[in-house]
C-alpha cells in the first residue's frame, strides 16, 4: 500500500509543475492568480460535505483523506534544501508537509521512493507534532519558508507589477498590496470555515491563525487556487478513465436493473408512494448494489447525492435539486441518481414518458437529437462554450426559437473524484478548451414547456397528463473526451419506444367490459341455447362483418359503385400495364445473351481420350470429363453426361445383356428435368442438325455393360444435383456483411423459434438488432442474419385468436437457411402449446379454475405483444438511425380476414397494406399486392355455398395462385377491399384452365388493347372478356330495367361467327323450353317463394339474376373459344377451329346445362322461378 502511494504522489509532483514554472506568463494565468506557493490545509472530517476542494485533492494525492494536515507546496531552490547542488532548475518542486507522527509514517515510503529515481529533483520535507513548545519551532519553519520566496522574486518581476499598479491595469486596492507582498494561493472558499469548525488546538486552526500564517507582519496575500486545482486533476490519466468508466457502468446497471424495474412495478401495480420515499429506495440500493445481483465489494461503492424524483408538473432541474414529499403521479417523471465508484463520481438522468401526448414525444425527440449534436460538438481544443453554442443554433436549425429560453444556465459540467466543478461547466461564456483526457457529464435540459388543451385531445380520459400544464425533460450523460471527439459511458437506451408507457388503453377494457357483458348474457340463457345464441338468430348464420340492419337497398347500390369503379379502373390499369410492358421490353432487348447456349467440348482431339479407352469395342465413363465413351463402328465417341435422358438395362437373354442409353432430340417433348444448356442446345441445332435418340450396346460379358450403367447412373445423379444446387444459388445476392453494434443496448427478443427451420429440427434461439441487420442465434450457434437493404416487407401479426405471436419478413432477394433458398422467414413465440388448442374437453365456464387459466393466457397475451411490439419499435429506431428508412412493420387487419384454402388446409388468410397473408400455418401464404395484375372469382353461382379466387401475376411466366373454398358471406367484404387497393377484378361460374389462358394472354400482344391490329375493329380490353356480365348488358339492364329483365343473347357474345350464333341461340331456345316443361311439372314455384317471405320486387330481381346466369357460357371451353376468337381477329392464330369441335363443345355445354337444372329443381330451388315470367 505504502508503495502504491508512494507512486502516486510521485507522480503527481509531475502534474503539478508546470504551473509553478517561474516564467511569469505561466505563473501569472488566471487559474493560479500570480500564487509564488500553495497553502493546502485539510482540517477535521466533514461528512456533511464531501466535495471539499482539500479532501478532493487528498484523495487525488493520496488515495484517502487525512485530516489534520497541513502542505506548503512552493517550487524548488529553497535554503533549506542543502540536498539539491542544482537550485537554478526550475522544474523541481518541494512539499513541505506538518502532522502527526502516525501520519508521516504513513507518507514517509514517498519521499523514500522519489530519492531512489534518478533525475528526480523533488523534494519532501516532512514535520512531526511536537507537543513540547507547543508545535511552535515547526511552524516558525514552515513560515520561514514561506516568506523565503519573496528572495526568489526577480526584479524585473517587480518592476513589471509596478508598471502595471502605475498604468491602471490592475486598478483594485488589492493589487497595489500585491507589489511588495507574498502571493500564496489556498482555498478561500474553506480556510474560514476551518478555522471556525477546528478544535482551537488542531495544527491547521493555530497555523492558519492571526498568530502565524494569516499575521499582518509577514506581507502575505492570499489568493484562491480551487481554479488552478481544477484544471489539474480535469485530464484523467488511463486509471482514472478506467475507473470513471466503471462508476458510469455502476450508474447505468442501478437505472437499468433497479431504478427502471422499480419504477415499472410502481405503475404496473397501481401504487401510491412518495417522491422522497422513491429516491430513499434507489439510494439503499445503491448502497448495496447486490439488490441487483451486482458483485461489488459495498465498501467500494457510494451514493454520489440523494437520488432526484420528479413528476407532476413541478420539476426543478439544479443539481441542489431534491426529492418533495407529493406522491408519484403518472406522467411525466423525472430520475436522476449518481454512483462513487472508489470516490470517482457518475451521473445519468432518464424522463420517462407516461401517456405522452404527440407534442410531448416530439420535444422529446427533438432534446435527444439536441443531445447529440452538443456530444458531437465535444472536440478537444474547442473551447467549453461551443457546447451551449451548439444546442442554440441547432433549436433555430429546427425552427424552434421558441424553445431558446428554455434552456438552462448550463448543459453539464466536468466530473471525476469531484461532483460538480463549478470552474469547468458548460456555460455559453466559458473559454476553457475541452482536453482529451477530460470527462463531463452533458445535461441537456427543456424546462418549463406548455401544455395546451388541444394536445391534450387524443390523451386517456384517466391519464394523469391531463392535469398538468407545464413539463420539463431532461436528459443526463457521462461523456470522455477522446482524440475523435466525445464518447457515451453511460450507454442506456433513451429513444423514445424505451422510455413511453402507455397504461389507459381504452380499446383494452372496451374488450374487456365486453367479454364481462357478453359472459353475463350467456350466464342469463339456457344450457341448450349457449351454443347457437353467439352464431345463429332464427336459424340464419350472421355474419361477423355485417351490420345488425343492413337494408337490401344500400347493398345493391354499394355493389353497383363498385363495379362502376371496377370498369374506370380496369381502363387505367390497361394503360399502365402496356407502359410498363414497353419499358420492360426496352430494358431486356439487351439481354438476350443470357440466352445462348454453351457449347460442350469433352476433348479437344482423340489424343486427350484417358487410357482406358484404348481397350476397342466398350463402353466407357469418364467421371472427370463427366462423358460417356461409346464404341461407334469401332471407334470411340465421347458424348457428354448432359445429352443423355436416361440409361436403361433390359433383362439379359440366355446368351447376352444388352444397355439401351436415349438421347434428348428434337422432334419430341425435352422434359422439365433436361438441364437447361441442354435444352437450348436441342433448340438452337433442331432445324438443321440430325439427332441420335437411341443406342442399344449387346456384350457377351454382363460384368461390363452392368458397371457402365451404374457408373452412368451415378454420374446423372451428380450433374443434377450440381445443376439443382447452382439453380438455388444463381438468383442468390451477395449480402452484406452484419455490422455489430458495440457501443449501444442491442435490442434482443429471447427464446424465440425460427421458420423455416435447419435441417428439419425445431431452431430456437435469440433475435438481435444490429446497425445494419437482424442476427438470430440459435441454442446450436446456428447463425441467419437478415440486412435491412434485403428486406421488403416486416409483418408483426400478434396473438388474438391464434396461438403464437410472430414477427415475419419477406425478403426482396432470397437466403439460404440449411441448404434451401427462403425467401420468408419468421420468428415466433407460442403463446399456447398447439396440444392444448385441439383439446376439446372443456370444463365449465364458472369453473375457477378454467376462469384462472384463461387470465393467465390474456395476460400471457398481452405481455407477450408488448414485448414483441417493442422490439418492433426499437428495431425501426435502429434501422431510421443507421440510414434504413424503409424498415417498417405493418400489422394485418384482422377484421378484414377470411377463412380459404389456399395450399391443401383451411387457414385465416388477413390482408396487410401490401401484402395478402397467412403466417400461422406452413408453408407460409404470402403475395404481393404489388406483383397481382388481376383477381378472378371462381364459382360465382347463387347455388353455391363457396367461391374459389384466382390471382393472376404480372409475370405471365409464374404460375397463378388460388385460395379456394372461401365462404360467400366474405365475398362483397373482399370485393370491397380489392376496389380500395386499386385492384382490378372479375367474376364467374367455373373453374378455368388458367395454365392455357396464361399462355394466349402472353401470346398476345395486344392484349391489353381495345382495338385490333387494324386500331379500328373494337375488342374487349385486358381482362374484360372475363367479366360475368358484359359492358353492353350492363347499360341495358339500367336503362331497361322496370320493362324487361331479359335482353338480347347476342350482346353477350359479342361478335361471334354464324355457327356459334346459331348454337348459342339454339342452346337457349332449348334451355328456355326445357324451363317451360319444369315449370309444368313444378308450377308451385311462386307459392314457395311466397312462403319464404319473398314479395314481387325480390323476385323479379332474383329471375332476373337467373336470366342472366342463363345467358352467359356456362363452360369452360365457351370462355376459351371466345380467347379463341380473339386470337383469328388479330390474325395471331394459325387457323380456324375446326366447327365439329365448337358444336360437340356447344352441345356439351348444352347437356350440362340441362342437368344442373334438373338437380337445382330436384332439391327444390329457385329454377323454375323464371316459369313465372
Amino acid at each position: 500500500i505504502y508503495i502504491t502511494y508512494s507512486h502516486v504522489i510521485s507522480v503527481d509532483f509531475v502534474l503539478l509543475s508546470p504551473f509553478f514554472h517561474t516564467h511569469k506568463h505561466i505563473r501569472s494565468t488566471p487559474a493560479w492568480s500570480d500564487a509564488c506557493c500553495l497553502n493546502l490545509t485539510r482540517g477535521q472530517l466533514d461528512e456533511d460535505n464531501t466535495y471539499l476542494k482539500s479532501t478532493i485533492l487528498h484523495q487525488y494525492l493520496f488515495g484517502y483523506e487525512i485530516p489534520d494536515l497541513i502542505m506548503i507546496l512552493l517550487p524548488g531552490g529553497d535554503e533549506s534544501s542543502n540536498n539539491n547542488s542544482d537550485n537554478s532548475n526550475n522544474s523541481s518542486l518541494q512539499l513541505h508537509i506538518m502532522g502527526t507522527k502516525k501520519k508521516i509514517a504513513f507518507l514517509q515510503p514517498a519521499s523514500d521512493y522519489i530519492e531512489k529515481q534518478k533525475g528526480s529533483n523533488h523534494v519532501i520535507q516532512y514535520y512531526i507534532r511536537n507537543k513540547a513548545d507547543s508545535n511552535q519551532e515547526n511552524y516558525t519553519t514552515l513560515l520561514n519558508v514561506i516568506l523565503s520566496q519573496r528572495k526568489e522574486k526577480k526584479d524585473d518581476d517587480i518592476k513589471e507589477d509596478e508598471k502595471k499598479t502605475e498604468n491602471g491595469d490592475d486598478n483594485n486596492d488589492d493589487a497595489k498590496s500585491k507589489v511588495n507582498k507574498i502571493i500564496v494561493g489556498t482555498l478561500m472558499k474553506e480556510i474560514d470555515t476551518e478555522i471556525n469548525t477546528t478544535p482551537p488546538n488542531s495544527l491547521v486552526a493555530v497555523w492558519e491563525s492571526d498568530q502565524y500564517f494569516r499575521k499582518e507582519e509577514n506581507s502575505i496575500s492570499l489568493v484562491d487556487c480551487a481554479h488552478g486545482l481544477s484544471h489539474v486533476w480535469s485530464v484523467k490519466d488511463e486509471t482514472e478513465l478506467d475507473l470513471l468508466k466503471k462508476s458510469s457502468v455502476l450508474s447505468n446497471k442501478l437505472m437499468k436493473h433497479g431504478c427502471i424495474p422499480k419504477l415499472e412495478g410502481i405503475i404496473n401495480e397501481d401504487q401510491s408512494i412518495k417522491h422522497e420515499d422513491l429516491a430513499q429506495a434507489l439510494d439503499t440500493m445503491i448502497e448495496d448494489p447486490s439488490a441487483i445481483n451486482l458483485k461489488i465489494p459495498q465498501e467500494d461503492v457510494a451514493s454520489c447525492y440523494f437520488p432526484i424524483c420528479q413528476s407532476g408538473g413541478t420539476y426543478d432541474f439544479r443539481v441542489s435539486a431534491t426529492s418533495n414529499s407529493q406522491k408519484l403521479k403518472y406522467d411525466i417523471i423525472v430520475l436522476s441518481l449518481g454512483a462513487r465508484y472508489q470516490y470517482y463520481c457518475s451521473n445519468i438522468t432518464r424522463t420517462f414518458l407516461v401517456d405522452p401526448p404527440k407534442a410531448v414525444s416530439n420535444n422529446y425527440e427533438l432534446l435527444l437529437a439536441m443531445q447529440d449534436e452538443c456530444r458531437k460538438a465535444m472536440r478537444p481544443g474547442k473551447p467549453l462554450k461551443t457546447v451551449y453554442k451548439t444546442a442554440q443554433k441547432y433549436l433555430e436549425r429546427q425552427k424552434r426559437d421558441d424553445l431558446l429560453d428554455k434552456l438552462p444556465k448550463n448543459l453539464g459540467f466536468a466530473m471525476g473524484l469531484e461532483f460538480r466543478d463549478s470552474n469547468l461547466t458548460l456555460t455559453a461564456k466559458n473559454p476553457t478548451p475541452f482536453k482529451v483526457g477530460m470527462v463531463f457529464t452533458l445535461s441537456c435540459v427543456l424546462q418549463n414547456l406548455e401544455l395546451t388543451a388541444p394536445q391534450k385531445l387524443r390523451i386517456p380520459k384517466d391519464s394523469a397528463v391531463r392535469q398538468i400544464d407545464t413539463y420539463g425533460l431532461q436528459i443526463a450523460d457521462m461523456i470522455t473526451i477522446g482524440d475523435g471527439g466525445g464518447e457515451i459511458l453511460t450507454k442506456l437506451r433513451k429513444q423514445v419506444t424505451d422510455i413511453s408507457y402507455t397504461i389507459n388503453d381504452e380499446e383494452d377494457e372496451d374488450e374487456i367490459q365486453a367479454d364481462a357483458a357478453l359472459a353475463r348474457k350467456l350466464a342469463q340463457e339456457p344450457d341448450s341455447n349457449r351454443a347457437l345464441s353467439s352464431n345463429t338468430r332464427s336459424g340464419v348464420r350472421a355474419s361477423s362483418r355485417l351490420a345488425k340492419h343492413t337494408d337490401p337497398k344500400d347493398i345493391n347500390d354499394g355493389a353497383a359503385m363498385r363495379e362502376k369503379k371496377q370498369i374506370s379502373l380496369m381502363k387505367r390499369r390497361n394503360e399502365e400495364r402496356l407502359q410498363e410492358l414497353a419499358r420492360k421490353s426496352n430494358a431486356s432487348g439487351s439481354n438476350n445473351e443470357n440466352d445462348k447456349p454453351e457449347e460442350l467440348v469433352t476433348y479437344r482431339s482423340s489424343k486427350h481420350y484417358p487410357d482406358h479407352v484404348s481397350v476397342p469395342n466398350q463402353v466407357k465413363v469418364d467421371m472427370e470429363k463427366q462423358c460417356v465413351i461409346l464404341p461407334i463402328c469401332g471407334n470411340p465417341v465421347p458424348f457428354h453426361i448432359s445429352t443423355i435422358k436416361n440409361v436403361v438395362l433390359p433383362d439379359p437373354d440366355n446368351r447376352a445383356s444388352y444397355l439401351r442409353i436415349n438421347f434428348y432430340t428434337a422432334g419430341m417433348a425435352v422434359g422439365k428435368d433436361a438441364p437447361v444448356n441442354t435444352a437450348k442446345l436441342v433448340a438452337k441445332y433442331a432445324p438443321y442438325a440430325t439427332f441420335i435418340r437411341e443406342m442399344t450396346f449387346r456384350s457377351l460379358d454382363p460384368h461390363t455393360l452392368t458397371s457402365a450403367y451404374r457408373q452412368i447412373t451415378n454420374l446423372r445423379k451428380k450433374m443434377r444435383l450440381r445443376e439443382l444446387r447452382e439453380q438455388e444459388e444463381a438468383n442468390l445476392v451477395q449480402q452484406e456483411r452484419l455490422v455489430r453494434t458495440k457501443n449501444e443496448r442491442v435490442p434482443r427478443l429471447s427464446d424465440l423459434t425460427m421458420r423455416p427451420v435447419f435441417a428439419g429440427r425445431k431452431t430456437q434461439g435469440n433475435l438481435e438488432a444490429h446497425s445494419n441487420g437482424l442476427r438470430f442465434i440459435s441454442t446450436r450457434s446456428e447463425i441467419v442474419d437478415v440486412m435491412y437493404n434485403n428486406i421488403k416487407y416486416s409483418i408483426f401479426q400478434p396473438c388474438e385468436n391464434e396461438i403464437m405471436v410472430l414477427i415475419h419478413f419477406h425478403l426482396k432477394n432470397p437466403i439460404m437457411v440449411g441448404k434451401k433458398r427462403q425467401k420468408d422467414v419468421q420468428f415466433f413465440t407460442e403463446v399456447v402449446d398447439a396440444s392444448q388448442t385441439v383439446d376439446n374437453n372443456k370444463r365449465s365456464m364458472y369453473d375457477p379454475d378454467e376462469m384462472d387459466d384463461e387470465q393467465r393466457e390474456r395476460q400471457l397475451r398481452k405481455k407477450l405483444n408488448a414485448a414483441f411490439r417493442d422490439f418492433c419499435k426499437k428495431v425501426d429506431a435502429v434501422a431510421k438511425k443507421n440510414g434504413y428508412p424503409d424498415i417498417e412493420f405493418d400489422v394485418p387487419y384482422r377484421d378484414l380476414g377470411f377463412t380459404g384454402n389456399p395450399h391443401k388446409e383451411m387457414v385465416f388468410v388477413q390482408p396487410t397494406l401490401n401484402c395478402l397473408v397467412n403466417l400461422t400455418e406452413t408453408p407460409f401464404f404470402v403475395v404481393d399486392l404489388a406483383d397481382i395484375d388481376h383477381v378472378h372469382f371462381e364459382r360465382v353461382t347463387y347455388m353455391s355455398k363457396a367461391f374459389d379466387i384466382v390471382l393472376v401475376r404480372k409475370d405471365f411466366t409464374k404460375p397463378v395462385q388460388r385460395i379456394d373454398m372461401i365462404d360467400n358471406s366474405d365475398r362483397d367484404a373482399i370485393q370491397d377491399w380489392l376496389t380500395d387497393m386499386e385492384i382490378t377484378y372479375t367474376a364467374g361460374p367455373m373453374n378455368l384452365n388458367w395454365k392455357q389462358i396464361i399462355q394466349t394472354v402472353a401470346q398476345d400482344e395486344r392484349f391489353y388493347m381495345d382495338t385490333e391490329e387494324d386500331e379500328v375493329t373494337a375488342k374487349e380490353a385486358g381482362w374484360d372478356f372475363l367479366r360475368m356480365y358484359g359492358h353492353e348488358d350492363d347499360e341495358d339492364v339500367d336503362e331497361d330495367e322496370d320493362d324487361s329483365g331479359y335482353s338480347d343473347p347476342g350482346a353477350v357474345a359479342g361478335e361471334e361467327d354464324d355457327d356459334d350464333a346459331e348454337a348459342t341461340s339454339e342452346s337457349e331456345e332449348e334451355d328456355f323450353d326445357s324451363d317451360e316443361d319444369e315449370s309444368d311439372e313444378y308450377g308451385d314455384a311462386d307459392e314457395e317463394l311466397e312462403e319464404q317471405g319473398m314479395d314481387w320486387e325480390d323476385m323479379e330481381r332474383q329471375a332476373m339474376r337467373d336470366d342472366r346466369a342463363t345467358r352467359r357460357p356456362d363452360s369452360q371451353q365457351n370462355v376459351e373459344d371466345d380467347m379463341y376468337r380473339k386470337r383469328r381477329r388479330g390474325g395471331s392464330a394459325p387457323a380456324p377451329a375446326p366447327q365439329k369441335r365448337q358444336r360437340a363443345n356447344v352441345q356439351k355445354a348444352r347437356a350440362q346445362h340441362q342437368q344442373q337444372q334438373q338437380r337445382k329443381i330436384a332439391r327444390g330451388g329457385p329454377a323454375g322461378r323464371r316459369n313465372r315470367r
